[in-house]
């Protein structure tokens, strides 16, 4: 059995709106919650990262457990790989 610990960090993420009617500029902010999840695998005594976007991963043993989250806190997802794995979800692909 494996213990899941998801992160939950939230990234500011701007995207530019279009001028509302008083002028002002905008722009929206919003908190995506982060696609790396962290396990633990007792019966190895390995901690691993996935991103559930990209289907990258990597491990760590747990001396190395600082190694591994800030690689989760790090990884960005290449943005191809993320939108065909997605319409493969769909069944488009």
């Amino acid at each position: 059995m494996t213990n899941v610990i998801p992160l939950h960090r939230p990234a500011a993420v701007s995207s530019p709106r279009p001028r509302p009617r008083d002028g002002r500029p905008s722009s929206s902010r919003r908190s995506v919650l982060d696609p790396v999840r962290l396990t633990f695998d007792p019966t190895r005594s390995v901690h691993a990262a996935v991103c559930a976007q990209c289907a990258e991963t990597e491990s760590a043993y747990p001396d190395a457990l600082g190694w591994l989250l800030g690689w989760a806190e790090a990884h960005r997802c290449d943005p191809e790989l993320a939108a065909l794995l997605a319409s493969c979800d769909r069944g488009a692909a």
